[in-house]
């Protein structure tokens, strides 16, 4: 069984067909989202802060197929609440969501310069 794709081609060609000027303009808007929403994590932030940008990158996320991304931030998401432990959780998670965000935008540049 090979690795994960970080980005799935095949689910971004369903929005593109085949168009590759729309797959850059799309990759693009999720590297600016993935920045945007990236900075807005903070372990210690608000409830609401925090599941708004969980949220926010889980879409961006999934809509150009990177499943992994979009996964981590649905877990993100269920880190609200009264919960021991949960700043130490946030914190943790970001470290492999940031990890995880970074590869993938770094898949999604050199995907428009490998593509274009």
């Amino acid at each position: 069984m090979g690795a994960v794709k970080l980005i799935d081609l095949d689910h971004l060609d369903m929005y593109i067909c085949g168009d590759p000027a729309l797959r850059d303009e799309i990759l693009t808007i999720f590297e600016e989202q993935a920045e945007r929403w990236s900075e807005l994590f903070d372990p210690g932030q608000t409830d609401e802060g925090w599941r708004n940008a969980a949220h926010a990158l889980k879409g961006a996320s999934r809509g150009i197929g990177a499943w992994e991304v979009g996964d981590l931030c649905e877990e993100a998401e269920s880190l609200i609440g009264e919960q021991q432990g949960k700043a130490e959780k946030r914190a943790a998670l970001l470290v492999s969501l940031r990890t995880k965000l970074n590869a993938t935008v770094a898949e999604a540049r050199r995907l428009r310069d490998q593509l274009s």
